[in-house]
Parts: C-alpha cells; sequence; structure tokens
C-alpha cells in the first residue's frame, strides 16, 4: 500500500525540533496544479541577499555566468534531470523555512545526478562524504548507501541547513559556505580577520579558492533561473507538481521483479531509488520505494496480489568442505550478515552437509544497469579514447592508486575516474583495475621512479591518530613495502601516534598530486 505519513517518518528523520517529516506528495492536489511552473515557483520565494558583495565577487558571478552560457545543452540536460526531484526538495525546503535558492544547489553540488560520486569521496544529490552522512544518519551497507537517496539525503541536508544557520546567528551565506568547507573552517577564518579587525561576512573571509567560488556558483544559477532569456538559454519545462510518491513494499524485493509487476522500467526504478548498490533493495526494514505518482495506484495493486515470499528468489546451496560463509557470500554476490539474517545463523560457523537458503537476481546483471556493478563496468569499459589500450591490473599486497598510476604512466586522478573511486579510497588485495594506458607496452614498462630529474627529498613524518601504512603511502605516492623497508618495519609491527618515519619522496609525484 502508499505509504503514509506516519510510515514514511520512520526513514526520514526527525527534524531538530522533534518534528516528523514527510515526502512532499502528500500535499493538497491544490497547490500542486497551480498555474506556476516549478521555475517560477523557485525565483518568486528568492530571499537571499548578497549582502556586502566585493568586487571580486561580483567578477566571480558573472564569470560563472558567462561560462554556463557557453553550454546551453549542458544547462538543458541538468534542469531536465532535475525533473525527477526538483520538486520534492522545493516542498521541503518550503516547508522548513529554508530558502528558495537552495533548492539549486545540487546543481552547484552534482549537476542533480543522484549518482555524482566525487575525487573527494562525496555522493549523491547533495554531496554528503562518509563523515558527515554518518554524522546526520544516512546509511551505507553492501546493499544500499542512503547518501544516494532521493528522500533520505534531502532531509539529512535540510537539518544540516538548520544547523549551520543556527550556528552562525542566522547568516545564510556562512551558512552555505560551511555546507562546503564546514564550520571549522568557516569559524578558523573569521577569527582570523577579527583579530586583524577585517570584516566578517563571507565576501571578505579568507577561504578555500572552492569555497570562494561555492556561493557565486549558486547565485549564478539563481540568476540563470529567473532570467534564462537574458543569458539565451532554455530551461527543462517542469510543472509545479509532484513526480513521486512513496510506496511500502513490505519485504526486500528484487528490483527486476518490482520492475515487472508495476509496470515500470527498471531505468525509472533505479533513477527515483539510486540508494541501491545491488539488484535488490536492503533486507532491513523500512521497505520503501519511489514510484512515478501515475503509477503508485496500479503498483500498489499489483504488489498486494503478489505473494511476499515470491519477492526474492531463492536457491538452495548444500555446504562442502572447507566452505565459509564469507567464500559463500562472494561467489553468489551477496553479504555474510545477509546469509546468517536469512539462514537465521546466530554465528559464522557452519557444517558439510546443511544447506542455505541464498537469493539469488531473477534477471542477468546486465540488466540491473544502474547497479554498483553496472555503473563501474560502464565507465571501465568507455572511458577511454580510440587511441587507448585498456589494461586490467589486479590489486597485490603494497600497491597504492599513486604508485599504480606511476606504473602505467597514468595520472591517479585520471585512473580513479576510470574505476569509479576517489583517489582517497582504500584498495583491496585483487581487486580488478581498469587502465586505459596510451601505449600496450605500458603494462610492461616500469617507468624511471623519480621524474624531476632524479630528485629525491628525505622527509620526516610526524604518524597522526587514526593512521594506517596504507594512508600515508597513498599521501605521499609511495608503496607499504617502501615505507617498511626503510624504516625496518616488519609486517608484524605496528605504527604509533607520535612516531617518526623516515621518507624518500619524489619531488616530481608531489608536485602531480598537489
Amino acid at each position: 500500500q502508499t505509504a503514509s505519513i506516519d510510515n514514511i517518518s520512520s526513514k526520514q528523520k526527525p527534524d531538530d525540533n522533534g518534528a516528523s517529516t514527510s515526502p512532499a506528495q502528500q500535499n493538497s492536489d491544490a497547490q500542486a496544479t497551480t498555474t506556476i511552473d516549478l521555475w517560477e515557483r523557485i525565483h518568486q520565494r528568492y530571499e537571499l541577499s548578497q549582502g556586502d558583495i566585493t568586487a571580486k565577487g561580483q567578477q566571480r558571478i558573472e564569470s560563472y555566468l558567462k561560462r554556463y552560457a557557453r553550454y546551453p545543452n549542458n544547462i538543458l540536460r541538468q534542469t531536465e534531470r532535475a525533473g525527477l526531484y526538483l520538486y520534492y526538495v522545493v516542498e521541503e525546503l518550503e516547508k522548513n523555512n529554508i530558502p528558495a535558492e537552495l533548492a539549486l544547489l545540487p546543481f552547484v553540488e552534482s549537476s542533480y545526478d543522484p549518482f555524482a560520486y566525487s575525487s573527494g569521496r562525496a555522493s549523491g544529490l547533495w554531496q554528503f562524504i562518509p563523515g558527515t552522512g554518518r554524522r546526520f544518519k544516512l546509511k551505507e551497507s553492501w546493499w544500499l548507501d542512503e547518501r544516494r537517496d532521493v528522500v533520505a539525503s534531502t532531509q539529512a541536508a535540510i537539518r544540516y541547513f538548520k544547523y549551520l544557520n543556527n550556528f552562525f546567528d542566522g547568516d545564510w551565506l556562512l551558512a552555505i559556505a560551511a555546507y562546503n568547507a564546514g564550520e571549522g573552517t568557516v569559524r578558523k577564518a573569521i577569527k582570523k580577520n577579527r583579530r586583524k579587525g577585517l570584516p566578517t561576512d563571507y565576501w571578505s573571509l579568507p577561504l578555500p579558492r572552492e569555497t570562494k567560488n561555492y556561493i557565486p556558483k549558486l547565485f549564478a544559477w539563481v540568476e540563470m533561473v529567473k532570467n534564462p532569456e537574458k543569458y539565451q538559454l532554455t530551461l527543462a519545462k517542469l510543472d509545479n507538481k509532484p513526480h513521486f510518491t512513496v510506496i511500502d513494499v513490505g519485504s526486500q524485493i528484487d528490483l527486476a521483479t518490482f520492475a515487472e509487476i508495476s509496470n515500470i522500467d527498471i531505468d525509472t526504478v533505479y533513477a527515483l531509488n539510486p540508494a541501491y548498490n545491488r539488484w535488490a533493495t536492503d533486507p532491513d526494514a523500512p521497505h520503501l520505494l519511489l514510484v512515478p505518482v501515475h503509477k503508485s495506484h496500479s503498483a500498489t495493486k499489483a504488489l498486494a496480489s503478489y505473494p511476499v515470499d515470491q519477492h526474492i528468489r531463492w536457491q538452495r546451496y548444500t555446504i562442502k568442505p572447507n566452505d565459509s560463509l564469507g567464500r559463500i557470500a562472494q561467489q553468489y554476490g551477496t553479504t555474510i550478515s545477509a546469509l546468517k539474517s536469512v539462514n537465521q545463523l546466530k554465528t559464522s560457523r557452519i557444517r558439510v552437509g546443511k544447506s542455505l537458503l541464498i537469493p539469488q537476481a531473477s534477471k542477468e546483471l546486465h540488466y540491473y544497469s544502474h547497479s554498483a556493478k553496472q555503473r563501474l563496468k560502464k565507465r571501465q569499459d568507455t572511458s577511454g579514447k580510440k587511441s587507448q589500450h585498456r589494461i586490467v591490473h589486479i590489486v597485490q599486497s603494497g600497491d597504492t592508486l599513486w604508485s599504480i598510476a606511476r606504473h602505467y604512466q597514468v595520472s591517479a586522478n585520471r585512473l580513479a575516474h576510470w574505476n569509479n573511486m576517489s583517489p582517497r579510497d582504500v584498495l583491496k588485495v585483487k581487486q580488478e583495475l581498469v587502465v586505459w594506458a596510451n601505449s600496450p607496452a605500458a603494462s610492461t614498462q616500469q617507468p624511471p621512479r623519480d621524474r624531476a630529474n632524479g630528485i629525491v627529498r628525505k622527509v620526516s613524518y610526524r604518524v597522526r591518530s587514526g593512521d594506517s601504512l596504507s594512508a600515508i603511502a597513498n599521501k605521499f605516492n609511495v608503496t607499504i613495502s617502501d615505507i617498511r623497508k626503510w624504516n625496518d618495519i616488519n609486517q608484524s609491527k605496528l605504527i604509533h601516534p607520535g612516531q617518526i618515519l623516515k621518507l624518500l619522496v619524489s619531488v616530481a609525484d608531489q608536485s602531480e598530486r598537489f
């Protein structure tokens, strides 16, 4: 059945005042059928002031307006993609008395692409990094990443906006800047200016370059939405009405099965439910899915007549000698926790000859085109140029993204992009990375270690809390085995905070990275 407001509130966290929130689609028909379009609704509610904008700030806004105007097709594509989500975002911001301009912030953050993933490990429409996602209770698991969930991430962003606005005493520009850089960075800049007797408004603060450009990008979008004709731009036509609603499917369900019984194509299922990493929804409740408004009645009716025990296809597996839950989970594309839950196992101990029920996709994996695995495959297969050669590198112990990139003479950032990664992501042994090299011989060549006329610097590094050899190796573009060798650290020896490590760092590698 279609989820009630109470049902939905179990997924959407309460706001700062303890009140439950709910999807915008529950609003009255009168508001949904209003004659103004969504763009008109947004700019009628503009309330952000640019404040005491500096000449440089104005120049930045105008620079981005000129840049965006040069790519009208890109602006049109972004606004078309936003059509699925923008009404919901506008409604929720309005309910929470947040300026309507912030509904345009995902254009700056992610181009309104819920599958966007940045080099800083930020994900989703609102580009939450893992730490901030956890801070605002966005779940990440093998099955899903709520940073990409349209409803959950929007509610988390609203809670963050309200917190930041309160933190900076109602100054929205400082709050928006802090959304990009963190409240600590903005507060530090304010204190620095205050000590010097300088103004402490956004435009006057010594902020990182990205943050200095962040609000100008937003104000450029604000101006384009207000006057698209002035910049010879066409925005997608967006009616001021909801595009999705939320239904409760009652249990974990194969997304292909749901697509078939609800008569909704699989691409639309993933577009509205981009949080799901796999071929099925999360086995843990709540079991909610977003569906197009015009399909909600037929979808709930079809679900009501479809047996719940057929939502997932099961395979019975007989345990063999040397089997483990981990090995079985890896073989069948599931997790140990899922196997334990389904089979009511209290521990990971299993016995030869006993049977396990294993969840199994109803379609070939390529059918689930927007699952994490298929998105990765598409990126790996299509990122290279025609003149480049596709090489598969199997990660070995001690490998880092930087050492692999150096070996194949490619950029570490490009290597990360080809594999749907951030340069900060940790590699796993036996992980397969695709490299697009300019020459097939690159796979056998060992490029010179030092590319700045052989210049190597000896660096002393003090180990910090939370450091690991892998993180330090990534930071300085060296291998773990190098660090062990330079510091006489054997495999059983651990590093500790305060310890001084000797590193031999290539000047060229560091200048390329930073």
